[in-house]
């Protein structure tokens, strides 16, 4: 962070909404001292409420998120700052990124996007996906409209689930092209997600938090399928397009259920009355080879209304006439 302070003030603010309650930190950022810093220390809340709360105090045409112990190359933001100077006329464009440096307790890699520059976007988001949808497009420098749009949907969802920055990065190929400098600009620590049993405890961790039982794990893939499938072929993407994505929403759907099938998140059976109906439902997709979306749609309402009758209420309503 101190590095980020020496910013050019003329270019770049820095927002700092510090939401921790801890005084030592509280204390430590009261003595920086920089015009490209805005810190604000809050009552403790989630990590939702506060990121929408830090967009709102920035004042800038573009937005950049960086997550807790990630870090930003300096030189590679300057460099990518000249670069959308050049090119946020064209309103094709929504996100701006370069290379990520991706860090782990025991080894490190780069990582580059493929055409998620292409004109086409059915293009984009199938080069996305062929990255093995990596999630690493959520932290790049997006026009603060298209921010606003993600914001105001997250804000509606019923539910909030780990798997819901990857709806996020669709929304970001779908409205706009994402130009990319070939030189690294983030740094992502894995931290939590760094190997299957860490992530599979955090997606847990949220089901519960969500006010579901932990079952519902089972079909974390299934859920992203599904709610990604629906969100392209959503009046929200289909009126700021103006195109047809459903050969989109049939390619994310496949890509999704393929990790289902491939990448079983299995719990020991509990012979709760929502694992029974999971269980249930999960031998009846894999028994199919096409499917209807609103038809699964009315299927996972069923689901979760074995567990949370409301929840399972807002859950098809939204979806259903988003």
């Amino acid at each position: 962070m101190m590095e980020w302070s020496s910013l050019d003030p003329t270019k770049f603010e820095l927002v700092v909404r510090d939401n921790s309650g801890n005084k030592e930190k509280r204390d430590f950022l009261g003595r920086l001292i920089s015009p490209t810093l805005k810190i604000h220390s809050v009552d403790p809340c989630d990590a939702f409420e506060n990121a929408l709360s830090a967009l709102r105090l920035a004042t800038g045409d573009f937005v950049f998120f960086v997550a807790d112990d990630d870090w930003l190359s300096i030189r590679g933001l300057e460099q990518l700052h000249t670069f959308i100077e050049n090119n946020c006329s064209d309103s094709s464009i929504g996100c701006f990124t370069g290379d990520y440096l991706v860090e782990a307790t025991e080894y490190s890699y780069m990582f580059r996007y493929g055409a998620i520059d292409a004109n086409d976007t059915h293009q984009r988001i199938s080069s996305y996906l062929n990255s093995n949808a990596s999630n690493f497009l959520y932290y790049s420098i997006v026009r603060r409209s298209l921010v606003e749009t993600c914001f105001q949907f997250m804000d509606d969802l019923p539910y909030k689930f780990s798997y819901h920055d990857q709806l996020i990065s669709l929304i970001y190929l779908t409205l706009g092209r994402v130009l990319k400098i070939e030189r690294v600009v983030y740094g992502y620590d894995l931290g939590e997600w760094e190997t299957a049993e860490k992530s599979l405890a955090k997606d847990r961790s949220i089901y519960v938090a969500a006010g579901l039982p932990i079952e519902y794990d089972r079909l974390h893939h299934l859920f992203c399928a599904l709610e990604g499938a629906l969100l392209l072929n959503s009046n929200l993407i289909l009126d700021k397009v103006g195109e047809n994505t459903a050969a989109s929403a049939d390619l994310w759907f496949q890509t999704m259920f393929s990790k289902f099938i491939h990448h079983r998140r299995e719990l020991p059976a509990s012979n709760s009355d929502a694992d029974l109906a999971i269980m249930k439902f999960q031998g009846k997709l894999l028994a199919q080879n096409s499917w209807n979306y609103q038809e699964l749609l009315l299927d996972f309402s069923e689901i979760l209304e074995v567990a949370d009758p409301a929840g399972a209420q807002r859950y098809f309503k939204f979806w259903s006439t988003l």
